[in-house]
């Protein structure tokens, strides 16, 4: 766990950018991405989003930015555990700390990305009580396209997990419990991209 974490330490010290910028409804957004596993500090994010939006964010859309904070939060923990859990498995010193750290890389970009392009649209969606959104000439329900996301979001660490545990698995071919593993895999991520269609088709207004 030492080992671990003083990786988590160096890619916080020397790989994290604290500010960040997005644009959303030609409204320019800054907020601070405080580490890699709270992400964000909820008060503060919430301060910075009020002084350029300048309305008063609902208890209801409050509630629901905490909401979706705490699963990604919840979520991110635990797949980074699960890939700690992988990982171990080799005695290869060099490939668990460069495949650790590439998955810290994922962790960062993708959790920065989703707030940037998804999140802070969606706080402002649920505020302004906007139901529909177009995507591609389409229009979706607002809340169950914000759960496509969520699980699209999802199924990317899963993406990523199992293209490194098929590099474990180059590295180490007689280790059966990555082959097993990699085997899982295969079914979950087919069963699940099922899932994702389905639920873009669910949102989707007819």
């Amino acid at each position: 766990m030492e080992v671990k974490q003083s990786i988590i330490n160096h890619f916080e010290n020397t790989r994290i950018k604290k500010e960040q910028a997005t644009k959303i409804f030609e409204i320019n957004f800054t907020w601070e991405y405080t580490n890699l596993f709270e992400i964000i500090s909820k008060p503060r994010f919430l301060k910075y989003l009020n002084m350029k939006y300048k309305k008063e964010l609902t208890r209801k859309t409050i509630s629901n930015f905490n909401e979706a904070i705490d699963q990604v939060r919840a979520f991110d923990k635990e797949v980074e555990q699960t890939m700690w859990d992988y990982l171990i498995q080799t005695n290869n010193d060099k490939i668990i700390y460069n495949i650790y750290e590439d998955f810290l890389a994922f962790v960062y970009s993708s959790t920065k990305t989703f707030i940037n392009d998804i999140l802070i649209e969606q706080i402002i969606y649920w505020n302004e009580n906007i139901e529909v959104k177009m995507v591609n000439n389409k229009h979706y329900d607002i809340n169950l396209y914000f759960e496509y996301e969520l699980e699209k979001y999802k199924k990317n660490f899963q993406n990523f997990i199992f293209k490194k545990l098929k590099t474990l698995q180059k590295a180490e071919p007689n280790n059966s419990i990555i082959g097993i593993v990699v085997q899982a895999y295969e079914e979950n991520l087919k069963e699940n991209e099922m899932k994702l269609v389905s639920l873009k088709q669910i949102a989707l207004l007819k």
